[in-house]
């Protein structure tokens, strides 16, 4: 972009779009840090990091970050790297799918599509349920004296408890994050850059408050040694049961397949444990296709897309490992969190409780005002990284409705004349995770976290995983490219793929009444029965819309009309 005007870049970024034959119908106003800034808080280090900081504790004590922290870093920023090269050749909304669908085929691109969709309604759903969680917790019930909590009963379906006071302020705080991304990208790229900072600076405040002012110490609070490897689960167990009736209730039969796993401080050799903690770094760094997702919203984009996928993954690695070795050298005594199930106040959320480590070590070491004022700061933080999730995920739905990829396509590639935003399919986003929500939690309780993590973990790197395969065996995308590794291309994708493999079998196990195992197959097989009966025959991958002349039409239609809303 140097030497060029802004004015420039954009004539040269919608010449691209033309090329791969979409008009610009969203609004082009995103500079590269705001790019930027829209990965870096969907990874959100004051989310996934806090959400399932009690869950690596309990797989592996503090080996879970301070060894499995940097060991992920690694082969996620392998995976960014490859990811960041294909970004930079096809520079358009919805990415990994038209990736797929570009450098193999439709069908490709179709299965792509489905897993990394899945993958954005898991990731938008468990990073506002947390939120809720987080928000009920430090803000809402000490702010009403305990009227609403996120144990609150709501509503109730016979003897089920269908929605909570967690999932009531969750769909509260989730219609705001829909009208504020609806309203318009420069709202939220706004809020993005905002976002970057208030993450950055509580870090550095939550960090060095710890350090400095921290009243306790790991080895003599907690019993725990650093860099050991100690899983602090003693109570938990999990099985896999095929099917999974047999043997259960009033059921006699024998399954035919039957893994039965005791806590995690029983495993033999104790290191298996610690594989099943690395979920605690690994879902924290999802979601950064979204600078992918924003392309046709950024300027500059084939270069600002890859570098602001890439670079969100290498500056939450840095600020990340920094907030969590200060939570792990000052953890208190852990026991009112993972030594006792009777207490749904006290014990931790990995016990299908309701409370979270986080702010149990904030509180113990800084005292109630101090901790509840950073927990506070948290949830804040992710209401931050959900309303990012959304722009992203709503933009991924969007463009694989453009090329009428799934039912109600036509209805939700709509885009807002008013504010130029995929408005129908940011409202479908929003109502599909509040959903998924809300089964995950009549199904799994307290663990509906670790299951929405766990899937959103799983089916978004499974999509990653398949554009880097189709990277390291095609090449004619490699002309297209315009920020690359080089020599290091190949190699540093194989790596990625090998990592995504891993990741694949560890975060599969139903760990801690994970259903996520279980969920994979159900959506596995309807989404072959649904490719053989319907759209191995009918979709027909992306679609050029026009040439030059009708795209440039397209996109007068939105200016005009744009213009007449202004005027009335």
């Amino acid at each position: 972009m140097q030497g060029r005007s802004r004015e420039d870049a954009i004539q040269q970024d919608i010449k691209d779009l033309h090329q791969l034959g979409y008009a610009q119908e969203l609004f082009r106003t995103m500079g590269g840090f705001s790019n930027f800034a829209i990965s870096f808080s969907i990874i959100s280090i004051l989310t996934g990091a806090v959400i399932l900081y009690d869950y690596g504790l309990a797989w592996a004590g503090t080996a879970a970050v301070l060894i499995g922290w940097p060991l992920v870093t690694v082969f996620v920023l392998m995976i960014a790297a490859s990811m960041a090269e294909i970004a930079s050749a096809y520079p358009t909304a919805g990415g990994l799918y038209y990736w797929a669908s570009k450098m193999k085929n439709k069908d490709w691109g179709w299965w792509t599509a489905w897993l990394n969709l899945i993958g954005q309604f898991a990731i938008v759903a468990g990073i506002n349920f947390a939120a809720a969680f987080f928000l009920n917790q430090t803000i809402i019930s000490p702010l009403t004296g305990g009227a609403l909590e996120n144990t609150t009963e709501v509503f109730k379906f016979g003897e089920t408890l269908v929605i909570s006071g967690q999932l009531l302020t969750m769909a509260i705080l989730m219609a705001v994050q829909l009208v504020l991304n609806i309203v318009g990208i420069n709202v939220v790229a706004f809020l993005n850059q905002v976002s970057v900072w208030w993450h950055i600076a509580f870090v550095i405040l939550i960090s060095g408050a710890l350090f400095f002012l921290g009243t306790q110490n790991t080895a003599t609070d907690a019993g725990l040694t650093l860099f050991a490897i100690q899983p602090q689960d003693t109570l938990g167990s999990w099985e896999i049961r095929i099917p999974p009736s047999a043997g259960v209730g009033d059921d006699t039969s024998t399954p035919l397949y039957l893994l039965s796993m005791g806590a995690a401080s029983t495993y033999a050799p104790v290191f298996v444990a610690f594989f099943f903690s690395l979920l605690l770094a690994n879902w924290t760094y999802t979601g950064y296709d979204a600078s992918a997702h924003v392309a046709e919203e950024t300027v500059g984009a084939r270069v600002a897309s890859a570098w602001g996928l890439f670079l969100s993954v290498a500056v939450s690695a840095v600020v990340g490992f920094i907030f969590l070795l200060a939570l792990t050298v000052r953890l208190p005594d852990l026991t009112p969190l993972f030594g006792q199930l009777d207490d749904a106040e006290q014990y931790s959320q990995y016990y299908f409780g309701n409370n979270a480590a986080v702010v149990y070590i904030l509180k113990e070491n800084l005292g109630a005002g101090l901790g509840g004022l950073f927990g506070g700061a948290i949830a804040i933080a992710m209401s931050f990284c959900g309303l990012s999730s959304v722009a992203s995920a709503g933009r991924m739905l969007y463009a694989f409705a453009r090329d009428d990829g799934l039912p109600g396509s036509s209805w939700l590639k709509k885009v807002s004349h008013r504010y130029r935003t995929p408005a129908n399919a940011l409202i479908a986003m929003v109502v599909g995770a509040f959903i998924l929500s809300v089964i995950a939690f009549v199904q799994g309780g307290g663990t509906a976290i670790v299951i929405v993590t766990a899937i959103s973990t799983i089916f978004l790197y499974a999509a990653y995983g398949i554009t880097i395969y189709l990277g390291l065996t095609t090449t004619g995308w490699l002309q297209h490219r315009v920020w690359s590794l080089g020599r290091w291309s190949r190699p540093i994708a194989k790596v990625a793929v090998f990592w995504v493999l891993v990741l694949m079998v560890l975060f599969s196990f139903p760990t801690s009444g994970n259903i996520s195992i279980t969920f994979m197959l159900i959506v596995a097989a309807a989404l072959l029965v649904y490719y053989l009966a319907w759209a191995k025959a009918r979709f027909k991958g992306p679609q050029s819309h026009g040439g030059d002349a009708q795209l440039s039409e397209i996109e007068k239609e939105f200016e005009q009309a744009a213009e007449g809303v202004q005027r009335a």
